[in-house]
């Protein structure tokens, strides 16, 4: 598989840094068992790409993940997901549905103001739902009642669960959906007998990142091998 590095761009989680990344071939379809491989190598996936940071005087992207039967958790993760018992969990192939994407706009608009995924919200949750690359996608719509209040894309590959992406209804923040939908995730790993749930990057020093530290244990692809990483403070 070829690989292409793209033009430098402003940094979504570090202030006044650009971004470099190593950029899967167009052109290829990625399938699942070579985006497997490449996952474990710390890539990831947006659309039909793999892709992987190649910024050449930083290195605070962290591909971590979750050994799920090593997880256990804390006090307020336990009061999240007793919070969230009542809601229904469906998992499905991904498909256009109207009633996601205006959950999907209304989230980037509510949660990601002026981060640019607000503004054409429309076109770029056909471009993350449709276009697997390939790979073994999946949906998971977390109901209450009638109404869908979450959505969360994942990848399931021999290697484990990848989160892709999780949306939810942002005016109910007293539910924690985010975090239930990992900790369901999780849970959901597990059954499958799949070792790991991969969450994406931790970036240090991005504080809307931060929330993955509080997974524990929690392993990171560093100096091109998984390890443990220091618990509370990420270091690794």
């Amino acid at each position: 598989m070829a690989f292409y590095l793209s033009a430098p761009q402003s940094c979504p989680y570090l202030p006044d840094q650009d971004e470099l990344l190593i950029l899967s071939d167009p052109q290829q379809v990625l399938g699942s068992a070579p985006y497997n491989a490449l996952l474990q190598k710390g890539f990831r996936r947006n659309g039909g790409l793999a892709y992987r940071p190649a910024c050449p005087h930083c290195d605070a992207c962290v591909s971590v993940r979750i050994p799920v039967e090593h997880f256990r958790l804390d006090r307020g993760q336990r009061r999240v997901w007793q919070r969230n018992r009542d809601l229904q969990v469906a998992v499905c192939a991904p498909h256009w549905d109207a009633a996601h994407a205006a959950l999907f706009g209304r989230y980037q608009r509510l949660r990601h103001p002026g981060g640019g995924m607000d503004e054409e919200s429309l076109r770029l949750y056909q471009e993350m739902i449709l276009e697997t690359g390939g790979v073994d996608a999946r949906l998971l719509v977390f109901s209450l009642a009638a109404e869908v209040v979450a959505v969360a894309l994942v990848d399931i590959v021999p290697a484990g669960v990848s989160a892709v992406y999780t949306f939810y209804a942002p005016e109910m923040s007293a539910r924690g959906l985010g975090v239930y939908a990992i900790l369901w995730q999780i849970a959901w790993t597990r059954g499958l007998g799949l070792p790991h749930l991969y969450l994406g990057y931790w970036v240090s020093g991005s504080p809307k990142m931060d929330y993955k530290r509080r997974y524990r244990p929690l392993e990171g692809f560093v100096a091109g091998r998984w390890r443990a990483l220091a618990e509370g403070t990420g270091a690794r």
